[in-house]
């Protein structure tokens, strides 16, 4: 295989930001915006079993069944009030899986933070699978096995035929997402016909588009020059807790 990838900024990101009522996935630092002036909820799809963070930080919390409950400290200093500004780590251990978030106070209204449910033996087989390995490199991996057609039993691999209307010279459509659970990678994989009735150069760069990822790490284009016709596949990798 003779790919050319294009990375974007994003690769260099180490913890990845989620909105409220997105589904957070364990392993992987996540950070999370909560109210610094509501309760919090935290929801679990099994039992949640402990709760760890600095109360230092003014953060409060407490957890019953598969729910938490957090709520920074007010402080009230002669009739003015002060909000909490500064960020924390929460520790939450759910269905058996320790998910860590790095909480941002804000003046926002309540969140819901909702945990997947870990699949602990794919999620360990694939950390095996990518330890120690740089964010890039992880992205090359996962498009080499897209490439070939030979993932692993641990990914969850769906098919597609969603069509993308993203260039009027080339039909894009998505034929497969592959999901690799525990590493917070998701790949997706597109054939791009082209169309018109001259040649076409497709560079990487047409595909960095909110049409084709929210989260965007990487793009490998197989066949960048097509006669009218003529097919080529694109590969897509995203950080999934980015999605939005």
């Amino acid at each position: 295989m003779k790919l050319r990838l294009l990375f974007t900024a994003s690769a260099l990101l180490f913890a990845t930001n989620v909105l409220a009522d997105n589904m957070i996935t364990a392993e992987i630092p996540t950070v999370v915006e909560l109210s610094n002036h509501d309760i919090n909820r935290i929801v679990c799809l099994g039992p949640m079993s402990d709760l760890i963070f600095s109360q230092e930080k003014g953060m409060t919390g407490h957890f019953s069944g598969n729910n938490a409950f957090i709520k920074f400290k007010i402080e009230d200093a002669g009739g003015e009030y002060s909000y909490a500004a500064q960020d924390s780590e929460l520790f939450v251990v759910c269905n058996g899986a320790v998910y860590t978030l790095i909480v941002t106070p804000r003046d926002i209204p309540s969140a819901t933070i909702r945990l997947a449910s870990p699949q602990q033996k794919s999620f360990k087989q694939n950390i095996a699978h990518y330890k120690n390995m740089p964010l890039e490199k992880q992205a090359l991996q996962v498009i080499r096995e897209a490439y070939n057609d030979n993932y692993p039993s641990s990914y969850r691999v769906i098919d597609s035929s969603e069509p993308i209307d993203l260039c009027p010279r080339i039909k894009t459509t998505l034929i497969q997402s592959v999901d690799v659970d525990g590493v917070g990678l998701r790949l997706k994989k597109f054939l791009i016909t082209a169309l018109g009735t001259g040649q076409n150069y497709v560079d990487e760069k047409l595909f960095v588009s909110p049409l084709i990822s929210g989260s965007l790490l990487a793009v490998a284009v197989n066949d960048h020059t097509l006669d009218p016709g003529e097919t080529s596949t694109v590969f897509i990798v995203e950080k999934k807790e980015l999605v939005r």
